[in-house]
């Protein structure tokens, strides 16, 4: 896109919401001549009319009458370029960010709610450069990114049909523009954590065991064959005189009793390095841009790595002027990262866990491991250092080739092809260990996959204008998908050596067996649609899709996706004459969107050979599908086959109907601007696999249309952007602040039968019905019991006592059963929220975004360890033991201490449940850029310098236990992170 000169004014207002914003909503790439357009733009009252390419065909910006949310892409280009989806949490209203500290930068995304939780699919679809996928924006170089747009109600995602239930992101790259300029840009980032659990050394551990032995009344040297004790043996009023710790912790006297800091041993401070050199040139008949990028990141968990190399050519060229253009899109990646990214929550839980006893290595050299009275928590250095060369490798292949032709004025004919090529491979090769009681044969697993997208598109376009007042444009397009993919493994164990240079499948000698599997499904749409503008100031837009897919059967192939919208520009009309308001535009719509994610055999009942396979219950049972036929009793035997799946042949669309109702407006000569939209979302005939009891025999399992579920929300833009003159400085202060908020609400309002009860319940009159998909079940904990008189007091509970938690009598029949249980909590928010300020002066700018969640419940699994002493015996205990309920501490809200889980604590209770509230000072910058005049010494046509800083500060509720509400379990931490970085232009 080829730059244009705007007012300061409208430079600043580009950054509001559809209506008053100027939005490059872009589906595939801009032709030279649809450029042309948008340079000719007449601009009126500094508002810069532009068009835009917008579901396959380009409109007027003003014009738009869906919710749509542009993401300013200047918010975010300080933020290293792992995956451009994590720096946007919180910046757009509606759109939910959930992510780690995984290097590997992936996220999850949620438009307008929690949708489908786990009943269904709730993935948005990305259309990049016009091809869409599923996979995620990590998968790109993020400083190719010009534009994102996220559509979020049906009228605007309605023209992408069936896969568009979720919402749609659309992601536009850079495309040349005239002349040649040359940009690198580099930044280097540190990232450090620490937990706050706090880890009991050898000595506090010891102490723990011995007050919770005491509480149980049981002889402390007992307890555990890690310690021994010096105390006074007087239950009633007992005193702990020392801890004896034991030379050696294991039978044969190789272990020796350490004090281990686990966490120090698996965390490190990790770098970022992000880096990227591009050129942008063009002339008045063709134009490119290119990049090549770089990024390599560590975790703060050791041994986590991940690594991208990308490629991107895009061009343009006018082959006919006026009438033929023809452009393309390139991408290709080399994607490496260890295994350890993925085993990183397994690591660092272990590290919490494992005992300080434990050391790395025992005398012999070999791994340290558990021991006798040590649960069987296995090494944590030892999973990073074996798994430190175990590394996947992904390449991706991405582009696009279309030709444009204008026969004759204002109607242009456009065809297309894409394709999303992805090759994955992994050699894993776990070494024979032995840690302590533990230990494993070797193994091998070698994985080889692709998969491949191609997309082929047609549409004719068609502008018509009568009398300067209607103005007409007409889009007619059919749109063909093409999926496949395929997967092989091997597996074999027996290597002579531990060398993975020498592990390979061809050197195995025991239990060598290879798998494999394939896919493939296939998408034919045909849509259409007319956007109507009378005298700028009534809107209205129609859209219809039909889309077949080869998932579904023949009784219901093709599924048909209406949406209409229209709008209302106040600001327009002659009577308005309202001075400070500059911008009153009023949207509806409605429409339906679909959803086809489901596997491609789901119509079919499907078979599969199960050679053999044993009893869960019993060594003499198996339950396998091969059998001695020839009475050999020997040898291979022939494998018969089990049914894995019933078949659904009347499986059909899931379908989202939404309502939308939006203003967005403009005040005080266009310095203040925002937006409000109302929505209301019902997705019916969710398709979910069910889940059913065993009684009902093999293969019972079966995708179904399984309920209906309804999210209704609102949300909020507000902001200001003007030059304020602060009198004690030489120059104007470029004011831009900025703050969204939005909130929706999950209601599931009708489930099968036989998919109900997979979400707690009693099946009767507690159901999730009425509730959030996110709701959770259980026990409602009520302090603990304080004394006696309490427990008297109190319905029958089994393993009552001093200091136990107290469960609520739900029900009121003086017993604490199974019936006491009810839903007590959900996980959804009720608002997110962000908030930006930016402020620049002279050559100097500042910019502080916080990013927020109010209400919906975390549960903190660490409680399982850092409040008991009896759930995970063999196991380290946090700090929060040592203040564990006593007669002489009852304001505790640690229960007593004690060896044995009498009253079942570790139940799915509110225990465990906490506020998930929390407000992050998400990012925060300084940057400096030259003058032209200094810049220009050094060859350079423009430069900026900056330092950022993420995660600095997390504010939580009173009460809040969880160190981080957003990674509040065993996960990948979300580090701190400082990055010092500069862009330089040539």
């Amino acid at each position: 896109m080829k730059n244009i000169e705007l007012h300061p004014l409208t430079q600043q207002i580009r950054k509001a919401l559809p209506a008053c914003s100027l939005l490059w909503l872009m589906h595939a790439p801009l032709s030279m001549a649809q450029e042309a357009e948008v340079n000719s733009a007449a601009i009126e009252d500094d508002v810069e009319v532009i068009q835009v390419s917008y579901g396959y065909s380009a409109v007027d910006e003003t014009d738009l009458t869906g919710s749509i949310a542009s993401v300013d892409i200047e918010d975010v280009i300080d933020l290293p370029s792992g995956n451009i989806m994590q720096n946007l949490q919180g910046r757009v209203p509606g759109l939910q960010i959930t992510t780690n500290g995984n290097p590997s930068s992936s996220a999850t995304v949620r438009i307008r709610g929690q949708g489908l939780g786990p009943l269904g699919n709730s993935d948005p679809l990305y259309i990049i450069d016009g091809i869409p996928t599923k996979s995620g924006l990590q998968e790109i170089n993020s400083n190719d990114i010009a534009d994102i747009q996220v559509l979020r109600d049906a009228a605007a995602a309605s023209i992408y049909g069936a896969r568009s239930g979720n919402g749609v992101i659309v992601v536009t790259t850079k495309r040349g523009r005239d002349g040649l300029d040359f940009n690198f840009r580099f930044n280097q980032s540190s990232e450090e954590y620490s937990f706050d659990l706090n880890p009991l050394n050898t000595q506090k551990r010891g102490e723990a065991v011995w007050r919770a032995a005491v509480n149980d009344g049981t002889e402390p040297n007992s307890a555990s064959p890690l310690y021994s004790y010096d105390w006074n043996g007087d239950f009633s009023n007992p005193e702990l005189n020392g801890v004896i710790i034991p030379q050696y912790t294991d039978p044969e006297g190789v272990q020796r009793a350490a004090d281990t800091r686990w966490f120090d041993e698996v965390t490190q401070t990790s770098d970022i390095q992000d880096m990227n050199l591009s050129v942008q040139g063009g002339n008045d008949r063709a134009s490119f841009y290119s990049s090549i990028g770089y990024y390599d990141a560590e975790g703060v968990v050791d041994g986590s790595k991940f690594s991208r190399m990308s490629f991107r050519i895009n061009a343009d060229y006018e082959i006919m002027e006026d009438k033929l253009t023809v452009g393309q899109t390139f991408l290709i990646t080399d994607q490496k990262q260890t295994l350890i990214n993925d085993l990183a929550g397994q690591i660092v839980g272990l590290s919490i866990e494992q005992q300080s006893i434990v050391p790395v290595y025992n005398d012999l050299g070999n791994w340290g491991g558990p021991v006798p009275g040590i649960t069987d928590r296995d090494n944590p250095v030892r999973i990073i250092e074996q798994n430190r060369d175990n590394e996947s490798t992904y390449n991706k292949i991405m582009g696009s080739f279309y030709v444009e032709y204008e026969p004759i004025e204002d109607l242009v004919l456009k065809g297309s092809v894409g394709l999303d090529y992805g090759q994955y491979y992994f050699r894993n090769f776990r070494r024979a260990f032995t840690a302590g009681f533990l230990s494993s044969d070797d193994l091998l697993s070698v994985e080889d996959s692709w998969n491949q997208s191609i997309i082929t598109s047609a549409t004719a376009t068609y502008k018509l204008v009568l009398d300067d007042k209607h103005k007409f444009n007409f889009l007619a397009g059919v749109e063909q998908i093409d999926a496949k993919n395929e997967l092989s493994r091997g597996f074999g164990s027996g290597f002579a050596s531990d060398d993975r240079a020498f592990a390979y499948l061809s050197q195995a000698t025991e239990n060598v067996r290879v798998e494999g599997e394939g896919d493939s499904w296939a998408l034919d749409s045909q849509f259409a649609r007319v956007d109507y503008n009378y005298d700028n100031r009534y809107l209205a837009s129609a859209t219809v899709r039909r889309d077949g897919s080869s998932r579904f059967g023949k009784n219901n192939e093709y599924g048909t996706f209406p949406a209409a919208s229209v709008g209302w520009v106040i600001t327009n009309e002659e009577f308005f004459d309202i001075e400070s308001i500059d911008t009153l535009k009023l949207r509806a719509s409605i429409g339906e969107t679909g959803n086809q994610e489901i596997a491609s055999n789901a119509t079919f009942t499907t078979y599969v050979p199960r050679y053999a396979t044993q009893s869960l219950f019993t060594d003499l049972q198996d339950e396998g599908t091969a059998y001695d036929v020839t009475g050999a009793n020997g040898g291979t035997l022939p494998s018969g086959f089990v049914k894995a799946q019933t078949g659904n042949e009347d499986l059909k669309w899931e379908t989202s109907t939404q309502v939308n109702v939006g203003i967005d407006f403009e005040l005080f000569g266009r310095t203040v601007y925002g937006s409000v939209d109302w929505f209301e979302k019902e997705t019916r005939d969710i398709l979910t696999l069910t889940q059913p009891i065993a009684t009902l025999g093999e293969g019972a399992q079966r995708w179904v249309n399984g309920g209906t579920i309804e999210n209704k929300g609102i949300e909020l833009v507000l902001g200001y952007e003007n030059w304020v003159d602060i009198g004690f400085l030489e120059d104007e202060v470029q004011v831009d602040i900025s703050f969204n908020v939005s909130s929706a609400k999950n209601t599931v309002t009708a489930l099968p039968e036989d998919v109900v009860n997979s979400f707690g319940g009693n099946g009767q009159d507690k159901t999730i019905l009425g509730h959030s998909i996110n709701s959770v079940y259980g026990y409602v904990a009520d302090g603990l019991f304080q004394n006696q008189e309490e427990i008297d007091s109190h319905a029958a509970q089994a393993g009552a006592g001093l200091g136990r938690i107290r469960w609520k009598d739900l029900d009121g029949n003086g017993v604490i059963d199974e019936n006491d249980q009810d839903f007590f909590a959900d996980t959804d928010p009720d608002f997110i929220y962000g908030m930006n300020f930016t402020f620049r002066y002279q050559d100097w700018d500042f910019n502080m975004f916080w990013q927020g969640v109010k209400g919906g419940q975390i549960r903190n699994n660490w409680r399982l360890f850092t409040d008991f002493t009896s759930l995970n015996i063999g196991s380290n205990y946090g700090s929060r033991t040592l203040d564990a309920w006593t007669p002489k501490n009852a304001d505790s809200t640690v229960p007593a201490l004690t060896l044995v889980d009498n009253n079942g604590e570790g139940r799915q209770s509110s225990f465990f449940w906490e506020d998930g509230t929390y407000l992050k000072l998400r990012n925060i910058s300084v940057g400096y850029t030259p003058s032209l005049d200094f810049v220009e010494r050094f060859g350079l046509s423009n430069a900026r310098f900056y330092v950022q800083a993420s995660n600095l500060l997390t504010i939580t509720p009173d009460g809040t236990l969880s160190q981080d509400p957003e990674t509040p379990n065993e996960v990948f931490p979300v580090p701190r992170r400082i990055t010092l970085g500069m862009d330089l232009s040539f």
